[in-house]
């Protein structure tokens, strides 16, 4: 009797700190700004926000890939920028910055999107680490 309510108390302690498989698990569903940094020691993640981050030390650079998704129907013009007001020579909803290797590198790379037929505009932001601290 004992062990019958120990294994029940312990399938009950289990199941409900259980993480649920991806495919159930809620992703964001409005616009998000979605990074993978390459070369990469951990592989792409499931969702819509990809992996900004990157401790794979020795390369020469870093290819950080950015994409809106989730983006309502429409047209859109868009302008991006990092953190130290640079303008980045993108005009898509996709970008790609380089950083140089071999040094820690933080950034955050920002994306103003503007609905033409609204005129409403909208910013996402994501933060870039590479061989550095989160």
């Amino acid at each position: 009797m004992n062990t019958a309510l120990c294994g029940a108390l312990a399938l009950a302690a289990i199941g409900s700190s259980a993480i649920a498989p991806a495919a159930a698990q809620s992703f964001p569903s409005g616009p998000v700004l979605h990074c993978y940094i390459s070369p990469n020691d951990q592989p792409m993640p499931p969702g819509n926000f990809g992996r900004c981050a990157s401790f794979s030390p020795g390369h020469s650079s870093y290819r950080a890939d950015f994409e809106i998704r989730n983006l309502p129907a429409g047209s859109y013009t868009y302008a991006w920028t990092t953190e130290m007001g640079l303008v980045l020579p993108c005009n898509t909803s996709r970008c790609s910055v380089t950083y140089r290797g071999n040094a820690p590198v933080s950034d955050i790379v920002n994306v103003t999107y503007t609905n033409q037929a609204t005129g409403a505009a909208n910013t996402l932001s994501r933060s870039v680490q590479i061989n550095g601290p989160l």
